[in-house]
């Protein structure tokens, strides 16, 4: 058990730690580009404002065409 961890907490420290080749930045960097799909949200297009305004003017909860 604690080869693995030993093993696991040189990994960490070779990827993140001061003597890393991967700058602190890089790594943000990943992080948010991860997260952008969760963080900002895609705009609509002029179809599907059309659709959900369709949809609520008929009650269809879908707020596609019929």
């Amino acid at each position: 058990m604690d080869q693995y961890l030993n093993t696991a907490y040189d990994v960490t420290t070779t990827l993140f730690g001061p003597g890393s080749g991967i700058p602190w930045w890089a790594w943000m960097a990943v992080v948010a580009f991860l997260f952008w799909k969760v963080a900002v949200k895609e705009p609509k297009t002029a179809t599907d404002r059309d659709n959900e305004m369709l949809g609520e003017m008929f009650g269809d909860a879908k707020g596609k065409k019929k």
